[in-house]
């Protein structure tokens, strides 16, 4: 028995020796090989801090972890550019799949603080394009590894995380940016199974979205919480009980979604009820400044979605957002005068097919503002080929009193008064090609005094 059990220790002795000494041994080599490889295969500089090697940590499995990524740009424009950086990778794999043929099987992943940035210039040129072209195309009849034996690398992944993380998209030939930070996300589900539950936890505390120039979202804080029946086998994920909160705005989301080569088939529907209007001007930048606290509001926003067909190419699903909102108002304690009456009825549908049977349809906005009143609509179609459209403005606006309802910054001015009772209709070509005589136009249209 003695003998036995000194044996046992012996063996015990060996194993972690062998466990703590080969990790070692092996980490420099891996470390240079991993370099040395991917950047034989990038357009741009991969490097690291640091690569570990733990046959303890998460015993029975192995992991892996890189500390000090980066992956900075090496052609021009983008030279020196940090496209992607992390703290930390953690990756868990099987200990058994590390000394076999049939690849990794990874359980686990982690990412700490990791950072991405991707820029198109406005000649089209994107800085994540890394990869060197591959000098030999592999011959037709060839068959590849994934039809030879199955996929050399296996993913299990039932423990997915992100902390800390910052994205940013920089689009300069539309002058659209979008930027959210910092960015956590857990998901979890055994991904080698053909059918698993997902349990996805998104959220972010800034998110920030600027098109064409202007300021849509400023620091808006996002969340996302999702349970997803997963068919893996067949790519179709169906959602129930979710919910995605911006800002205030929390609005629940229902319905599938299949994925099948270029093709994605949909039947999804969204919406909220009776969100306060104050809710909605959050996230307004022009509205969400540091007089944001000392602003009273009243009114409802209700608002629905539905998206259902196929989206392949330039085709499109059919669907309808609706919005509307009721006896709206605002009023800053700092100023004189509320802004009031905001009514609003608007519509965007599609039927399915193309963008250019898009329509955009404000059937009714309203407003009363210090004593001035304003009523439009405004609806438009052929988006894509030669926008047609109609409009209708009614009302009188005194530039003036602008500042008795709203903070302006130091230094500006408004003057002026606007009197409309407008109709106008047309195409967008038209304008282009001043054919001013084609537009149907009646009414009056008066500026005076108008000044800043």
């Amino acid at each position: 028995m003695k003998k036995i059990v000194k044996i046992a220790v012996i063996a015990v002795v060996v194993i972690l020796a062998i466990a703590l000494i080969a990790p070692a041994a092996l980490r420099g080599k891996i470390a240079d090989i991993v370099k040395r490889e991917a950047n034989a295969m990038l357009a741009a500089r991969l490097d690291f801090e640091k690569l570990d090697i733990s046959l303890l940590r998460h015993f029975p499995n192995a992991s892996v972890e890189l500390k000090g990524l980066t992956l900075v740009g090496a052609e021009e424009p983008f030279v020196g550019d940090t496209i992607v950086s992390a703290r930390r990778i953690s990756v868990v794999v099987n200990l058994l799949s590390l000394f076999g043929d049939g690849g990794y099987e990874v359980t686990r992943v982690i990412l700490a603080d990791p950072a991405l940035h991707a820029h198109k210039m406005a000649d089209g040129a994107v800085n994540w394009d890394v990869m060197k072209p591959s000098e030999e195309e592999p011959a037709a009849e060839e068959k590849t590894s994934e039809e030879e034996g199955g996929s050399s690398f296996r993913l299990s992944v039932r423990d997915f995380r992100i902390s800390g993380a910052v994205i940013r998209y920089e689009d300069d030939s539309t002058r659209m940016s979008f930027s959210t930070d910092p960015l956590s996300l857990r998901l979890r589900g055994d991904m080698s199974a053909e059918r698993t539950q997902l349990d996805l936890r998104l959220k972010t505390e800034r998110t920030n979205f600027v098109s064409g120039g202007i300021p849509l979202l400023s620091n808006a804080e996002a969340e996302l919480v999702a349970d997803i029946d997963a068919d893996l086998k067949n790519m179709h994920f169906t959602f129930s009980k979710n919910t995605f909160r911006l800002n205030a705005i929390q609005i629940g989301l229902d319905g599938w979604v299949e994925m099948k080569d270029d093709l994605l088939s949909m039947d999804l529907k969204a919406g909220c009820d009776g969100v306060q209007f104050k809710d909605v001007l959050s996230l307004i930048p022009a509205f969400y400044t540091r007089e944001f606290k000392n602003l009273t509001a009243g009114g409802e926003l209700d608002l629905s979605l539905w998206a259902r067909g196929e989206m392949r190419g330039s085709q499109l699903p059919a669907f309808e957002l609706k919005t509307s909102v009721r006896n709206g108002s605002f009023q800053y304690a700092s100023l004189p005068k509320a802004v009031t009456d905001i009514n609003l009825e608007a519509r965007i549908a599609n039927p399915g097919g193309v963008m250019d049977r898009t329509e955009i349809d404000l059937s009714k906005f309203g407003l009363q503002m210090a004593g001035n009143s304003l009523a439009a609509t405004f609806y438009a179609t052929n988006l894509a080929s030669d926008p047609t459209f109609r409009a209708t403005a009614d009302g009188k606006i005194d530039l003036g009193a602008v500042k008795e309802v709203y903070p302006l910054e130091k230094g500006v001015e408004l003057q002026g008064v606007i009197t409309a009772d407008v109709q106008l209709s047309g195409r967008m070509s038209d304008i282009e090609k001043n054919r001013y005589e084609s537009l149907g136009a009646k009414g009056t249209f008066v500026l005076e005094q108008l000044g800043l």
